[in-house]
């Protein structure tokens, strides 16, 4: 009796829902099917209602990644006579040995940041782990990593606005956070994110609104479901990757996803390839060894799209991933930072692609001409606009050891 007393005061799964998704029109792939790298079979094939390790009811789908599937459940461990509890749960792809290593990895540095120093100002704008499990799909074994649920990334967010462009006070605060959270990875945790993009960092509920929103998006997706895909095997759920109108005001910002991070403490040549497509440090393009300072530079482009809405190292015409141009992406930043100094291109591996023998650069006729920080912000202008581009210049530097510090303190300095 003293050990089912407890589970009777446990709240209730919920029943199946009567209600039958739509099936979504066409058979264009979506979804898990869409991963550029990853078979389908490689992801579990979640269900709506499916109750995972006898305590999370799944409610919804989040999102979906390269390597993941994200889905918000219901905690029935919370008690009966309390509000539902809700968390995010990433389930990792099964696969090949990089699957498994980056599910491992991503596991090992959520570990060591919750060992880390907790009364460092940049602890609370890094996405903490609560726990972890795993799960057996037919195609074997998937990790499964429990967090705090979140709102809309910074990309998504947006989109609340008519103008479909991210404010710059707003990024003001957001760029404080972001930055104290770097320097708390860098610092008290010796991790490099590597990827850093607008999708990556995420705003935080506003405490009073996180309950309500989540129950009622559970709620919808039980009376009044979104489109799904029926496959043999399995169903392509679409996600509720927005939640509704900001009422009062944004949680914090936190900085997400490790799945690709690598510790920073050893001296290893890092030259392997990281950071998406647009957002990648010189160094790392020309393969001359790069560290804690290749985030820098990310969330200095990060920012530069937001600000303008197109991005300032990439095609903005571009429609896919395959149609990247590295050599592009680099007569751009000579377009805008001037050639590269020499110390940089004597240690780059992959030089001769860039520099021919007498230290032209080969692709010379993509440089565009009368590109400036001053001419590509439009959006933006007077004292903001002269505050902000000294703000992105010091992270953008072709010398990683000449990029700003990771200090959100120095950033809400600069810019009141």
């Amino acid at each position: 009796m003293v050990h089912v007393l407890p589970s009777i005061l446990r709240q209730k799964r919920w029943p199946e829902s009567s209600v039958r998704a739509p099936d979504v029109e066409g058979d264009e792939p979506l979804q898990e099917e869409r991963a550029p790298h990853t078979d389908l079979n490689c992801f579990y094939p979640m269900r709506i209602g499916e109750v995972l390790k006898s305590r999370y009811q799944v409610t919804a789908k989040l999102g979906c990644g390269g390597r993941s599937t994200v889905w918000l459940a219901r905690d029935l461990r919370q008690w009966r006579w309390k509000p539902s509890e809700y968390v995010a749960i990433k389930v990792t792809v099964t696969g090949d040995v990089e699957d498994k290593e980056a599910g491992d990895s991503e596991l090992q540095r959520l570990q060591l940041i919750l060992k880390a120093n907790k009364k460092h100002p940049g602890h609370d704008s890094v996405r903490n782990l609560l726990r972890h499990f795993y799960l057996t799909g037919p195609g074997g074994k998937h990790l499964c990593l429990v967090f705090e649920p979140l709102r809309e990334s910074l990309g998504s967010i947006k989109y609340h606005w008519t103008t479909r462009m991210v404010t710059v006070s707003l990024l003001k605060v957001v760029a404080g956070l972001v930055l104290d959270g770097l320097d708390y990875l860098h610092t008290e945790c010796h991790i490099i994110h590597c990827d850093l993009s607008e999708s990556n960092i995420i705003f935080r509920f506003a405490d009073k609104s996180r309950r309500e929103t989540l129950d009622l998006h559970s709620q919808i997706e039980r009376t009044n479901p979104l489109s799904v895909k029926r496959l043999r095997d399995r169903t392509i759920y679409m996600p509720h990757d927005a939640f509704g109108p900001i009422v009062s005001h944004l949680g914090a910002a936190v900085i997400t996803d490790f799945d690709v991070s690598v510790s920073g403490e050893d001296d290893a040549d890092r030259i392997h390839d990281i950071q998406p497509q647009g957002y990648t440090a010189p160094e790392v393009m020309l393969r001359a060894g790069w560290s804690y300072s290749t985030n820098i530079w990310n969330f200095g482009v990060v920012l530069c799209g937001l600000v303008e809405g197109k991005p300032l190292f990439d095609d903005a015409e571009r429609e896919h991933w395959r149609d990247f141009s590295e050599p592009l992406s680099f007569a751009r930043m000579i377009a805008f930072l001037g050639p590269p100094p020499a110390a940089l291109l004597e240690r780059a591996e992959r030089l001769s692609e860039f520099y021919d023998e007498d230290g032209a650069f080969r692709h010379a006729e993509l440089v565009p001409e009368g590109c400036s920080f001053e001419a590509f912000f439009t959006r933006v202008e007077g004292e903001d606009k002269e505050v902000f581009i000294g703000f992105v210049r010091r992270m953008l530097k072709w010398a990683p050891d000449e990029r700003a510090e990771a200090n959100g303190g120095e950033c809400s300095e600069e810019q009141t």
